[in-house]
């Protein structure tokens, strides 16, 4: 990195969590002056006018926010932490996007190529440059931090596109096109694509880079699954065991990382030990243990109707469904499209009448709460052999992110099983 285009000017950062306070740090190691300001209470609060070199822009500021007013009237050019980072890093990197799987094929990349997984999990970009993270980074990068960005990765990676976050980019194409920017500023390298890539989202696709594919089902110009064995490219891998990841969803991520991971030039070796050592992202899928005579799982991870769909699908037997929260603007009949009648439905929160509603269109009958711990509650009445949390909807109307949200339901289902003296897994 160099710190000659920072040093000693003034930037102001917009949003104060964990990214803009990265953001602060790495400016400031970097030579450069930031002023970091945010919303007060909810309310637009103006920063001071003075001369500003930049505006880095949190990725969860909507586009209609009045700080992009507030700079454009000033012609402050404003970009997102996670570009504003990555332009200002000297290395190659990996970049991973998609609608679902994103976080667990960004952390299998870096395992098999030996880098760091960053970006929109948690650990964001520039807090891994200040850290002097090992090379190469593996960074995740949503809709939020692509839409208007132009990124440079050695290789690309989109999981997979289905509409989503609609309440934020307001249309579906704007969603399928900020996905796309994950090429935008690439001349060479590797696109590497998932199978459930809408020909609506493809058309936003403006590359000239070598594209390599993934199946589970099929021999493709890239990564496959065959004959019980992980293939590149016609060249066995290692057998599909090594992966201890559950869902067929799992062998997907797997197939992309392979793939972006062979681009780099990984050995078959650091692939098969990634594999060997890949554990469930924290929230997707996680066993917490048996209470009150049924399996709890924890997918607060899942917020949109495909993901919990996949959820679903990994779990056998009786299955009490838990889902709800804040929408993200878009219909949830999807999610009792050929829903199996073992799965029972609580829907809760903000969007617990919308998916009421949705279920009535298909004939199937939910009970409806308001709060997550009231579904705890009836979840532990019900016959059900397992309790799957996969909400299907963002967690913003009672927690702060889908985290809070699954420690909480941790929280309460093991406090109602210290109630009820049940068995702890």
């Amino acid at each position: 990195m160099d710190n000659k285009s920072l040093c000693g000017k003034r930037y102001l950062i917009y949003g104060a969590g964990a990214s803009g306070k990265a953001c602060k740090r790495f400016i400031k190691k970097m030579g450069g002056k930031a002023y970091l300001f945010s919303d007060d209470d909810g309310r637009f609060c103006p920063p001071p006018d003075r001369e500003y070199a930049l505006a880095v822009i949190s990725p969860g500021i909507r586009p209609s926010h009045p700080i992009y007013e507030y700079c454009a009237r000033r012609a402050i050019k404003t970009v997102g932490e996670a570009e504003f980072g990555l332009n200002h890093y000297d290395g190659e990197y990996i970049a991973v996007t998609g609608t679902n799987g994103k976080t667990t094929t960004t952390g299998l990349i870096a395992g098999m190529t030996g880098g760091t997984a960053c970006g929109n999990f948690g650990y964001p970009i520039t807090a891994a440059l200040c850290d002097n993270a090992p090379r190469p980074l593996v960074c995740e990068l949503s809709s939020f931090q692509l839409r208007g960005a132009t990124v440079s990765p050695s290789v690309a990676v989109i999981t997979n596109i289905t509409a989503d976050h609609l309440d934020y980019h307001g249309s579906e194409d704007d969603y399928y096109k900020s996905k796309c920017n994950i090429v935008s500023g690439m001349k060479s390298g590797y696109l590497v694509l998932g199978e459930n890539i809408p020909p609506r989202a493809l058309k936003f696709l403006k590359t000239d880079v070598g594209i390599v594919r993934c199946s589970v089902d099929k021999i493709v110009d890239g990564a496959y699954l065959d004959g019980g064995y992980f293939w590149f490219c016609g060249s066995r891998v290692c057998p599909r065991d090594y992966l201890h990841l559950q869902g067929s969803h799992n062998v997907e991520n797997a197939l992309l990382a392979i793939a972006a991971a062979k681009c780099a030039g990984v050995s078959n070796t650091a692939i098969l030990d990634a594999l060997l050592k890949a554990k469930p992202a924290a929230h997707r899928i996680a066993d917490i243990g048996v209470f009150c005579g049924k399996r709890w799982i924890d997918d607060s991870k899942s917020t949109n109707v495909s993901s919990c769909r996949a959820a679903v699908d990994t779990v056998g037997g009786s299955v009490c469904l838990i889902v709800g929260g804040r929408g993200k603007g878009f219909e949830f009949d999807g999610l009792f499209d050929g829903l199996d009648e073992r799965v029972e439905v609580i829907a809760m929160g903000e969007s617990a009448l919308e998916i009421r509603d949705a279920a009535i269109r298909a004939g199937r009958v939910v009970t409806v709460v308001g709060t997550l711990g009231e579904a705890v509650a009836v979840a532990a009445e019900t016959k059900s052999d397992t309790v799957l949390l996969s909400p299907a909807c963002a967690s913003f109307d009672e927690f702060t992110d889908y985290a809070d949200r699954g420690n909480k339901f941790r929280a309460y289902v093991e406090r109602m099983g210290k109630i009820g003296k049940a068995r702890i897994k």
